[in-house]
């Protein structure tokens, strides 16, 4: 089948990769960081992760994070506290995979807004109606289509947007990463924080 969508299920390669950019934080400023990565993808030095298929795969979606932003927004990144780090990799997610900003701005967002709990349920239903929209999407098998919404809630839980079922405010995050956001004019990643700029 013809790929002619915007979405991809690449997202359930592993949520927000916290631990695995940690372990590479050292060379996140390197101007050879792409050369850096396939040597990690053959040598393990750093990452950890013991199959090189699942190896290769988690670094093939650290790239595509990494590309997403350029490297200014590294270098406040590594000055960032743990905290602040799990949420730039959540907006890293959101730009990088249009599926999980699909469900976050229509069916999480939407939720917060209107004081309802999100449930996995919801998730589902709305990666239905992008099925009934999309050959594509809707050719991926059901355990796909289970741990993207495994994963994306796992991903707010990370990120401490979700508390069981309870949408929230991050509570922790300073106003040095606001600010960011609000310097590089990305008010969007605010709002979906569910942060009033």
């Amino acid at each position: 089948m013809p790929k002619t969508t915007k979405y991809d299920a690449n997202f359930t390669a592993g949520g927000i990769l916290f631990n695995e950019f940690k372990a590479i934080e050292h060379i996140l400023l390197n101007p050879d960081f792409s050369k850096l990565m396939k040597v990690e993808s053959e040598e393990n030095n750093f990452i950890g992760i013991a199959t090189k298929s699942a190896r290769k795969r988690v670094i093939q979606e650290i790239n595509r994070r990494y590309q997403q932003v350029g490297p200014e927004f590294w270098q406040n990144y590594i000055s960032w506290s743990d905290y602040d780090q799990r949420l730039g990799l959540f907006y890293l997610c959101l730009k990088a995979y249009p599926i999980v900003l699909d469900i976050h701005l229509e069916v999480a967002l939407k939720k917060y807004q209107t004081g309802l709990p999100l449930e996995a349920y919801d998730i589902q239903m709305r990666l239905e109606e992008i099925m009934s929209n999309d050959d594509y999407v809707a050719s991926w098998s059901e355990s796909t289509i289970k741990k993207i919404n495994l994963q994306y809630r796992k991903a707010l839980k990370e990120v401490d947007l979700i508390s069981d079922t309870k949408l929230q405010a991050p509570s922790k995050a300073s106003v040095i990463l606001w600010d960011y956001f609000k310097e590089i004019n990305e008010l969007w990643f605010l709002k979906a924080c569910f942060i009033n700029s």
